[in-house]
């Protein structure tokens, strides 16, 4: 089959979630032959927008084309009319049998349609609440959950781009900006929802995130499948004991206010009692004010900042930790380093929030703490550090998990 993965960024320069599982989901599916490329988009303030580069990475091909992110208003964000273009010109010339959305950001609503006028077969993998939320965490600027966007009833984060009120039926004077900015999010909502419904297929790495979606209505519930992202490589023994010398507590992602690892440094300051160390995994450039915020929080606690790693290091970082910790104030969809985690026979804490918890098992395969709660972080790191047969019954009650080979046998099936 010719197929065709498309999403907002890709391998090699971001690597969070969404991205390295559709790498890895693509190279194993070009490694059984399909013809796999890759679309995605990059901002370069030195190239033209729009402009085309060509490329291949693990027998994957690649094409990566300009984007700016830059908009006159804000209907443009989801409306991206020249990203369209661009969508339809390549599939003219790709005529792909399956194209497999991983993301529609930077594509924009239509990107399905469009998909579906050259005959292809239409996925789209929900990693995020992109679709729902402009900010795409379903967190409001303050930090705190928002409900009110499931209902398209919030317009805080989409005020962050430009707006024009004669494109809403104002003047350039108006004061009214709240009637307009509400007009948009509810407009954006209703495009979203009708993306999902030209696609042939919907899915999910969690049922969290499907359910979720199915409450904002988007789709019933029945017509999204909860597909996991696999992981490839072997699968380690469990871990019978904690290593000797200090207990060294490993975060492994990106490093944002959403990911919580704020949250993680503060429970060290509550941990001079016990022999413990935090070893933080993760590009330290992308944020940089919340990078030195952490650094300044955590003068003199045993905190090690690492920065940047390639996927390809995982088995080799998770084998110099004890636990993994997952600290996030948002909802997380189904984190790929929790899988990792088990793979490598790690315990893992985690905050007690979305589709985590489908995966971490409270006292069976980890512990979960309350959503931002500093000190209950810590005690759970105190207990997990101070209790050997806590630690082993944690390892080995790891659940099982799909490998990347089973993963592909089902979208081998769904492509078909």
């Amino acid at each position: 089959m010719k197929i065709l993965i498309c999403l907002h960024d890709y391998l090699p320069y971001h690597k969070g979630g969404s991205e390295i599982h559709a790498h890895q989901t693509g190279a194993e599916l070009a490694r059984r032959g399909h013809d796999v490329t890759a679309l995605f988009t990059e901002r370069d303030l030195s190239a033209d927008p729009g402009e085309v580069r060509r490329g291949l990475l693990d027998g994957v091909k690649t094409i990566e084309v300009v984007h700016q992110r830059e908009y006159a208003d804000v209907r443009e964000t989801w409306e991206e009319k020249e990203s369209l273009e661009v969508l339809r010109s390549l599939l003219d010339i790709q005529r792909p049998d399956v194209v497999h959305f991983h993301h529609l950001a930077i594509w924009g609503s239509g990107a399905v349609r469009v998909a579906k006028e050259f005959g292809a077969r239409v996925l789209v993998t929900l990693h995020d609440y992109h679709l729902i939320c402009d900010a795409g965490t379903l967190l409001r600027p303050d930090g705190e959950l928002c409900e009110a966007g499931l209902n398209a009833e919030c317009s805080e984060c989409i005020r962050r781009h430009p707006l024009l009120p004669e494109q809403w039926g104002g003047s350039a004077d108006s004061k009214d900006l709240e009637v307009f900015f509400s007009k948009a999010v509810q407009e954006r909502l209703e495009k979203h929802k009708g993306d999902l419904r030209e696609a042939d297929q919907v899915l999910s790495p969690s049922n969290f995130l499907a359910d979720l979606f199915a409450k904002a209505g988007f789709f019933e519930r029945n017509k999204c499948e909860v597909l996991k992202a696999g992981y490839p490589g072997p699968l380690h023994p469990a871990r019978s004991h904690v290593r000797k010398g200090a207990f060294r507590v490993g975060y492994v992602g990106g490093i944002y206010p959403s990911k919580g690892v704020h949250v993680l440094v503060k429970a060290f300051q509550h941990l001079n009692d016990v022999f413990s160390e935090l070893h933080v995994f993760g590009h330290l450039d992308w944020f940089p004010d919340y990078v030195a915020e952490l650094e300044e929080a955590a003068a003199d606690s045993p905190v090690h900042f690492h920065g940047h790693f390639e996927p390809s290091e995982i088995d080799e970082i998770l084998g110099e930790v004890d636990c993994l910790v997952l600290p996030s104030v948002w909802y997380e969809n189904m984190p790929i380093t929790v899988h990792e985690a088990y793979r490598n026979g790690l315990p893992v804490i985690a905050t007690d929030l979305g589709g985590i918890r489908e995966c971490v098992q409270d006292g069976v395969s980890g512990l979960l703490f309350p959503r931002g709660d500093h000190e209950a972080l810590a005690e759970v790191i105190r207990r997990l550090a101070g209790d050997p047969d806590l630690y082993a019954h944690l390892s080995h009650g790891r659940p099982e998990v799909p490998t990347l080979g089973q993963v592909v046998d089902r979208l081998e099936e769904l492509y078909r």
